[in-house]
């Protein structure tokens, strides 16, 4: 596994902004849903700043924002809400385990493998008292030349 140096430049490497597409599938691979994305990251210092939004036809944007810290080897999201940390393995793949508080019972694992710094693929596997609910592939290209919105 790489330690948070090389954590650290992977994700300076993909800062900025992506869009892509996201399908949820029940475990036997029928679609429940497709919508595209767009996801807004930056690095500052030991800081990482990520928003998500969610673009479904016909509904409003949803936009998430996570907030995370360098601790050790991993990057730790910690806030009331949601919970998990990310580590990067042989430099190009993240693996990261987390759950939110309002959803007792359910944990979500995924893996992001970086295609470059411009591609990236993104599986969940989201898992109810530890079986096998629900998998979402994502899949994500950077927007060459844009910048994310500053926020803190």
């Amino acid at each position: 596994m790489s330690g948070t140096r090389g954590l650290r430049e992977r994700l300076a490497s993909v800062a900025g902004v992506w869009e892509g597409s996201y399908t949820h599938l029940t475990p036997a691979g029928a679609v429940l849903e497709t919508y595209r994305s767009r996801q807004e990251t930056r690095l500052d210092g030991d800081r990482w700043y990520e928003r998500i939004i969610y673009l479904r036809d016909g509904a409003a944007p949803e936009v998430l924002d996570f907030r995370a810290r360098f601790e050790g080897d991993d990057l730790v999201f910690d806030a009331a809400e949601f919970e998990g940390g990310a580590r990067l393995v042989d430099g190009r793949f993240l693996l990261f385990p987390y759950r939110w508080s309002a959803e007792p019972g359910v944990e979500v694992v995924e893996l992001v493998t970086f295609s470059g710094d411009d591609y990236k693929s993104r599986l969940w596997k989201r898992l109810r008292d530890g079986r096998l609910e629900q998998v979402t592939v994502i899949e994500e290209h950077r927007v060459p030349g844009e910048e994310p919105e500053i926020w803190h």
